[in-house]
């Protein structure tokens, strides 16, 4: 078994088919078009495909990405891992296993200090070291319950014509929001899809925010429901202006659908309840489907610890020794930070507090996806004495799917 550059994507799709029935990669023409997609994703320089070779024979592959991510105020190089697949063959030999250690070792070797992936399975890939991230919630209601605001911005229809202006506003937005993901040219394909509108706000000529949505058709031609797809903003104007927008739909949608980390969106509504108008526990009425996606996964604490020295992770000024456990990697870290008002920095002096975790409840916790008491008491983390430290969280966002 040897992993190279990943070249025979006639073979990948093959592989792929096999591996996810979801795609639905079932004719002639849905294998031509993913074989291309895959292709053309490949020849972009931040995108590294790889394959697991017996022989000559592709029994597994990947695709890994170079990321930039903002790590609260930092952006630091970051790599992602998609489409991991093993033929039918060959699961459960170990291959899977191989796969994750190699693209860990070489995103290290590459002067990565952050990983993350979106799992098929977030248990199979806790088990590989990756750290649960952030609860996403999906709530869907009338557009008049979203409230009217007074706005002086000027709505456009956005088209490639734009892209420039997109891509800045995006960029802005990445700069002041922690775990946001820089996103090449391509990844603003959505700009050109027929199935999908993009709007955007400006302000004094300067792209302030901007959404992109489709259409599902109900039952009949005049019943929609509303899918916003990206949905970014610089300004606080500029996301009321957007929410305008979505609540002057309401004579001609049925509901929309509308993704956020927020998780206080719920006020911004006249009436959270879900359209499904159902009772999840006892008086409780559901306004919301959550789920957890993204997992992280600190490659290189030392430069993950340099990239986060200016920031505040609570009040207290004391000296915790760490011990974390990469089981995967066969690698323990052990090491005493002095934190001065909850900003961290390595010291030799001798620990106050005796922390012990594995690297992927380590991954949540430095990223704010969950607080110490919350490890400590689900069994994850040991905790010599309480600290005043990771409990008030600036949980990450990320919209960057690959």
């Amino acid at each position: 078994m040897e992993f190279k550059e990943l070249k025979d994507f006639e073979a990948f799709t093959g592989l792929s088919h096999r591996c996810y029935p979801g795609m639905k990669l079932t004719s002639a023409e849905e294998q031509e078009r993913y074989t291309e997609h895959r292709r053309k994703v490949a020849g972009h320089k931040d995108v590294h495909p790889v394959g697991l070779y017996d022989g000559g024979s592709l029994v597994g592959g990947y695709f890994a990405y170079d990321h930039k991510i903002q790590v609260y105020d930092t952006k630091v190089k970051g790599a992602g891992i998609g489409t991991v697949a093993v033929d039918l063959p060959y699961k459960k030999q170990g291959h899977a296993k191989r796969i994750i250690t190699k693209f860990l070792l070489d995103a290290r070797k590459n002067g990565r200090i952050l990983a993350h992936l979106y799992p098929f399975q977030p248990g199979f890939y806790q088990k590989m070291g990756f750290g649960i991230g952030p609860e996403l919630s999906v709530y869907q209601f009338h557009p008049s319950q979203l409230p009217n605001f007074e706005t002086t911005l000027d709505v456009q229809v956005l088209t490639m014509d734009h892209l420039d202006d997109v891509r800045t506003c995006y960029h802005t937005w990445v700069d002041q929001t922690h775990g946001a993901t820089d996103i090449p040219s391509y990844g603003f394909a959505f700009l050109e899809k027929p199935d999908q509108h993009t709007i955007g706000v400006q302000n004094e000529g300067k792209l302030e925010g901007y959404m992109s949505f489709e259409f599902k058709a109900g039952s009949h031609f005049l019943e929609n429901d509303l899918h916003v797809r990206n949905f970014f903003y610089t300004t606080k104007a500029a996301y009321q202006a957007l929410l305008t927008q979505l609540h002057n739909q309401k004579d001609q949608v049925r509901s929309v659908s509308f993704p956020t980390f927020d998780e206080d969106f719920s006020f911004t509504l006249d009436d959270p309840v879900h359209v499904e108008n159902r009772l999840i526990h006892s008086i409780y009425h559901k306004t919301a489907e959550q789920g957890r996606g993204l997992m992280y996964r600190i490659i290189d604490i030392p430069a993950f610890l340099e990239s986060v020295k200016h920031h505040t992770f609570g009040r207290d000024t004391i000296r915790i020794g760490w011990t974390v456990k990469d089981s995967l990697l066969g690698e323990t870290y052990k090491e005493v930070w002095q934190f001065a008002a909850g900003r961290p920095s390595v010291t030799k002096e001798e620990a106050e507090v005796q922390i012990e975790l594995d690297i992927g409840s380590f991954s949540s916790l430095m990223m704010g996806c969950v607080s110490l008491p919350a490890l400590e008491k689900a069994g994850k983390a040991n905790v010599s004495k309480p600290v005043d430290l990771f409990n008030q969280l600036e949980k990450p966002q990320c919209w960057t799917f690959f």
